[in-house]
């Protein structure tokens, strides 16, 4: 297995509001996840790297899953745990009140492969096959209108409130978090935040993800590089997972 991740503050942000974490905790597992902070000043920075210093800390002292059941149920508490730190902090610092983040991920495991999903961060999976396919949905405004019928996708796309959330980490005393098992044959996983795959058509990130003659670490610094063609508006972070590289990893 290889896995590579990068973030940036892209052309236009003052500051890095994204954060991510690729953490092994004692047995080898591996929990990869993209968190994309919310709220104003510096709230979302701080929401997104609580999340992530978080998750890296209880998944670093974990001594490994004895069946599936309690791998989730782990995942479950642990969500609960980091939104009632978040939320905690911004009660008790007004400048930091309504801070929260997505988080998007995907805990690796002799159990099986966990997908976690709150707010509009993504996660793809694909296979050598050629297939490229979104797992995860968004937690938004628009995406719930368009589900209810209110709204055509034409009209989505120029949907003035595209980047309204309805659920994140942190912002409110309870969070749901999407959790489901993917253990079918699959060639990886690609983790993004919205300065990726809202700006770059999935047609060129499908592209990108399926070159499988080019090494990961180069094709996460392409789809850097397209985020930045498109014009870079946004904090721009995505890890690859690639299921079939050998036992080596690096973080950029």
């Amino acid at each position: 297995m290889k896995y590579y991740g990068i973030t940036d503050r892209g052309k236009l942000r003052r500051s890095n509001q994204d954060s991510y974490v690729i953490a092994t905790n004692q047995t080898g597992d591996v929990f990869a996840m993209v968190c994309d902070g919310i709220g104003g000043g510096k709230g979302g920075d701080v929401a997104s790297r609580i999340a992530v210093s978080y998750f890296s800390m209880a998944f670093s002292e974990n001594e490994g899953f004895s069946s599936a059941e309690e791998t989730e149920a782990w995942v479950r508490e642990q969500v609960d745990s980091a939104n009632a730190r978040i939320f905690e902090t911004g009660r008790n610092m007004p400048e930091l009140h309504g801070m929260g983040t997505t988080l998007s991920g995907v805990l690796i495991t002799k159990h099986g492969r966990y997908v976690v999903n709150i707010g509009d961060s993504r996660t793809y999976s694909y296979t050598s096959a050629g297939y490229f396919r979104l797992l995860t949905e968004d937690h938004t405004l628009v995406n719930d209108m368009l589900k209810h019928g209110e709204l055509t996708p034409e009209q989505a796309e120029k949907f003035p409130r595209k980047n309204v959330l309805t659920n994140a980490l942190g912002v409110w005393e309870k969070v749901h978090a999407d959790i489901f098992v993917h253990n079918e044959e699959l060639s990886g996983f690609l983790i993004c935040s919205d300065g990726l795959h809202g700006y770059v058509e999935e047609s060129v990130i499908r592209t990108i993800v399926l070159d499988r003659e080019t090494d990961p670490a180069l094709r996460v610094r392409r789809l850097y590089q397209a985020a930045m063609d498109a014009g870079g508006y946004d904090n721009i972070t995505a890890i690859l997972i690639d299921l079939e590289g050998d036992e080596a990893h690096e973080q950029f």
